[in-house]
């Protein structure tokens, strides 16, 4: 099976690419769902957080995502803290993943994942896929989603590599900053390639 690592910075459209290649018949895991579940039902990601950050991102044995999300985006040092700690547990969770698309026969199976480059998971890829844009897009399509005003939308593309080191990484890349007729070209080139391989 190729394992295929699909990667843009924050509001690139790598939720538009993934629907339009679902649509296409590809299996997808989606890193961001497998973080939401191990916030969600991890018993010692919720103490972790707690003991390390305070109960101020804790109400009803949850985590206050958005609070706790705009803290770690704004605390580079905290942010290195809480990742080392919950990659492992993510990337056990991936690993499960491919094992079951592998199991069930699937050719080809593609991760979702915004840090695939900056974990290193790009390394257990066979190719990587790049949804690129420009960077005042992103910046307007976080303050239009998250509600987000511009300093902080900033601050979440700026803890994340920069867009443009990452294509030093990527096989393939979907510039995404232009209208959906050409995106949509794009993905059926890109399908085209894929079921190549």
């Amino acid at each position: 099976m190729k394992k295929i690592g699909l990667t843009g910075g924050i509001a690139t459209g790598k939720s538009t690419v993934v629907k339009m290649l679902i649509k296409k018949g590809f299996k997808i895991i989606d890193s961001d769902k497998i973080v939401s579940f191990i916030l969600n039902n991890n018993k010692e990601v919720l103490l972790y957080i707690k003991e390390k950050f305070g109960s101020k991102f804790i109400c009803d044995n949850k985590i206050l995502r958005r609070e706790f999300g705009e803290y770690i985006f704004s605390n580079d040092c905290d942010r290195l803290k809480y990742e080392n700690f919950i990659m492992p547990k993510i990337l056990k969770c991936i690993d499960e993943e491919f094992k079951f698309h592998e199991e069930n026969n699937e050719r080809i199976c593609i991760l979702d994942a915004p840090v695939l480059i900056e974990k290193n998971i790009h390394l257990f890829m066979d190719y990587v896929v790049l949804i690129w844009a420009k960077r005042e897009q992103q910046i307007s399509r976080i303050m239009h989603r998250d509600g987000l005003n511009k300093e902080n939308a900033i601050r979440r593309i700026n803890a994340q590599m920069d867009i443009d080191i990452k294509k030093r990484f990527a096989d393939y890349i979907i510039d995404n900053s232009k209208e959906e007729e050409l995106l949509e070209d794009q993905i059926n080139n890109l399908c085209l390639f894929l079921n190549k391989l």
